[in-house]
């Protein structure tokens, strides 16, 4: 950025007068009498451009337009790094609630081993069915052991982004519980007030890479006026002051005034072929736009589904979780009665905590997809109240 704005002030001061120092010393043999004046020569020179042919107005536009693709590039970083940060935050969050989940699984696994153990014991049951819920517990740990592995690595992911970041869960900032006032209904509020279409305007707006490629778009139609430019002849006004003549001995200083004109095709048909080039990748950086702008478009769209889609199913999990919870209880009475088998109890109690894990995994790509949506449509350095 700093240099894009250093090249504006150099294309600015193209439109000033350049000034020149020129001082040469000949040494010639005798008789020559081209130099049978002075043996050295200053000249100072002041030259004006009149008409360029619309030359330096293209180089203006140029460093204008990269001044454009250097701050979209640096919009571009800022929106990578905030949803890597988005991604990494995420799988914090959701080892740390699937820990919670497994914690109060592992309880409920470790009273029914208890429960079995004590009944073994009493000869009511039998050593296998004990071995079972053993097992049983096993899992549920190896599960939980696994979870908290992952959170390590997500805090190792997040903190490359966000070095203060501390490991606790508290940080995390979502509750750990289900309930029926979940983020989803909070989501649905928030996505209520604009449609699909609204989201792909801001998007398409905000995004740094469309705002690159036109950026590159306008740098290219400068290069082209820069290069038309060039078939045009130049005019000029040069002023000069001479101290000293090779021609002629103690002659005073000499001043002179020149208007000129210059005008160059360049090596050979060199010019034409540039000019095409130029417009080859133009018309390539207009297809990457495009192609851009879809993918702009089909992200925003695939968001903003995921969202509607996961705070419809919200609310279905959220049932199931609390039926699977009841079903356990019941179960558990059940079989005090004879009616359920140990299995049945263990299957309730495994079903409960696997309903409680798929929320759980719903709910947090509900925010992920929300929160890509954010950043999207409002840039990386958005700051929203939770």
């Amino acid at each position: 950025m700093q240099s894009a704005g250093l090249d504006i002030l150099i294309a600015q001061q193209a439109y000033w007068p350049t000034p020149s120092v020129a001082m040469e010393r000949v040494q010639s043999q005798s008789p020559d009498l081209a130099y049978a004046g002075g043996p050295q020569v200053l000249t100072l020179r002041l030259q004006q451009p009149l008409w360029t042919g619309g030359r330096l107005t293209a180089q203006s536009n140029k460093a204008l337009a990269n001044q454009i693709i250097e701050r979209a590039r640096l919009e571009e970083i800022q929106q990578s790094l905030a949803l890597k940060t988005l991604q990494a935050w995420a799988e914090v969050v959701s080892a740390q609630r699937q820990q919670s989940a497994l914690l109060r699984s592992e309880e409920i696994q470790s009273q029914l081993l208890d429960k079995m153990m004590r009944r073994v014991g009493q000869g009511i049951s039998s050593q296998s069915e004990a071995h079972y819920a053993g097992l049983r517990l096993q899992q549920v740990q190896q599960e939980l052991r696994s979870a908290q592995q992952l959170e390590n690595l997500a805090w190792i992911r997040l903190k490359q982004y966000v070095p203060e970041a501390q490991t606790a869960t508290e940080t995390a900032g979502i509750q750990n519980e289900p309930s029926s006032a979940s983020q989803a209904l909070a989501l649905a509020k928030a996505l209520s007030g604009m449609d699909v279409s609204q989201w792909e305007t801001l998007s398409l707006a905000r995004s740094p890479v469309i705002q690159r490629l036109k950026g590159v778009l306008q740098f290219q139609l400068a290069e082209l006026a820069e290069k038309r430019a060039a078939l045009q002849p130049e005019v000029y006004v040069r002023a000069e002051h001479q101290r000293g003549n090779y021609a002629y001995a103690n002659l005073p200083p000499i001043n002179r005034l020149f208007v000129g004109l210059s005008a160059s095709t360049g090596a050979g048909l060199s010019l034409a072929h540039q000019l095409a080039s130029i417009q080859a990748k133009r018309d390539g950086t207009q297809e990457e736009l495009t192609a851009a702008q879809r993918n702009v478009q089909e992200a925003i769209q695939t968001d903003y589904l995921n969202v509607a889609a996961r705070q419809s199913k919200a609310a279905d999990l959220l049932l199931n979780l609390k039926s699977s919870q009841e079903l356990q209880a019941a179960w558990e009475r059940q079989f005090s009665n004879g009616k359920k088998t140990w299995i049945d109890v263990m299957n309730a109690a495994r079903e409960s905590s696997q309903a409680e894990l798929a929320w759980i995994d719903n709910e947090i790509a509900m925010l992920q997809s929300y929160w890509r949506l954010q950043i999207q449509a409002h840039g990386a350095d958005l700051r929203l109240t939770p």
